[in-house]
């Protein structure tokens, strides 16, 4: 079984694959078999190519075609070669129906265990975030989860379920990426180094409106290491930054793209270039960590 040592990387995103194709007029869903063969072998090539670590939710686009998508592959490899994490999602308004949300997993994708749970947000139970662990740790005690994780708490919650708590946490998922350095501005990239918990992004390249963007100091890294700016991005993000992104693709040549991003060497002074690049537009934004109706963590890479 995988531990925090194996972890490749870079993280397979599932958002989306496997997904249905809606015919608008007709009102309908169909599976659109072409697009799932294509994500099923470009999923296998980023598991041959090392890819290890794949996250998924049910709420993500595709919804249950996409675990159905997930059950396929997961048939088809060694399960003791891929770490699998899973998200509690909204509607917990009792604790068991966090173990009744594993489950559904679990039965979905025809696995016995997942190697990681957790909350997709703090927000997601109605009850305190206390009790939601709690319940956590009794998924692992039970053998449904190998371990527990966490995702987008604020540096004071994430603090209240290592320290006040005592949980061990596999990982982190948070945002992190140019545009965005929230999370390394309140300490938690630096509390998640110093107390051993992976920090995997979602977001790294803002679905690549970072490149769109074209900042002038990432055009020049770009053309001074002849790497496309994605590249230059992902070096920086796991080099430097010591983060996993998660990136989804469907096509080879982008995942071939993507894992050669990690042979070449950015000399520091170019690092520290995006170690100090801000965007001002979204340094302005407030996150609203409290859920009293302002804009959360997780919506902020999308406002610009």
């Amino acid at each position: 079984m995988l531990e925090k040592r194996d972890i490749f990387p870079l993280a397979i995103g599932t958002f989306g694959i496997g997904a249905n194709r809606c015919e608008s007029a007709a009102n309908a869903c169909i599976v659109d078999k072409k697009s799932h063969n294509s994500d099923l072998k470009a999923l296998r090539y980023s598991f041959e190519k090392g890819q290890n670590y794949i996250e998924t939710s049910f709420i993500y686009g595709g919804g249950g075609t996409t675990m159905a998508f997930l059950k396929t592959f997961f048939n088809n490899i060694p399960r003791d070669k891929i770490f699998i994490t899973v998200k509690i999602e909204m509607g917990a308004t009792k604790p068991d129906d966090i173990e009744n949300q594993l489950d559904k997993y679990l039965c979905l994708m025809g696995l016995d265990y997942a190697d990681s749970v957790l909350l997709h947000t703090p927000f997601v139970t109605i009850f305190p975030i206390e009790i939601a662990y709690e319940k956590l740790q009794e998924m692992v005690a039970k053998g449904k989860s190998r371990y527990i994780s966490a995702s987008n708490l604020s540096p004071f919650q994430l603090k209240f379920a290592v320290e006040d708590m005592g949980i061990n946490l596999f990982s982190f998922e948070g945002l992190y990426n140019l545009d965005t350095k929230i999370n390394e501005d309140n300490g938690i990239l630096d509390y998640c180094k110093q107390n051993n918990i992976l920090f995997i992004a979602y977001q790294p390249l803002r679905r690549n409106r970072i490149a769109a963007g074209n900042h002038p100091e990432l055009l020049e890294l770009s053309k001074k290491y002849d790497k496309t700016q994605n590249q230059i991005l992902l070096n920086w993000l796991v080099k430097e930054k010591e983060i996993i992104p998660i990136i989804k693709t469907s096509n080879k040549q982008h995942i071939d793209d993507n894992i050669s991003a990690l042979n070449f060497k950015i000399a520091k002074e170019d690092m520290n270039i995006l170690n100090k690049f801000r965007n001002c537009e979204f340094d302005a934004i407030d996150v609203d960590w409290e859920n009293i109706g302002g804009i959360p963590i997780y919506k902020l890479p999308n406002q610009l």
